[in-house]
């Protein structure tokens, strides 16, 4: 990879880091981007956030 390449890769991680609050670190950013294209692409599941067996009933069976 060349110096520009990577310039711009870093200075692209630092501007998503900025954007994303309680992301505080380099590898987190690159986790998160990582997921989101995976996801995106279908190579991971998309997270599905459903609700606790706690409040399950039959009002939210679908």
């Amino acid at each position: 990879m060349d110096a520009l390449y990577t310039d711009k890769i870093e200075t692209a991680l630092k501007s998503f880091i900025a954007d994303h609050p309680g992301m505080q670190t380099r590898d987190q950013a690159i986790v998160a981007i990582l997921e989101n294209w995976f996801t995106s692409h279908g190579y991971l599941p998309p997270q599905q956030e459903g609700l606790r067996p706690e409040d399950l009933d039959a009002s939210n069976d679908d």
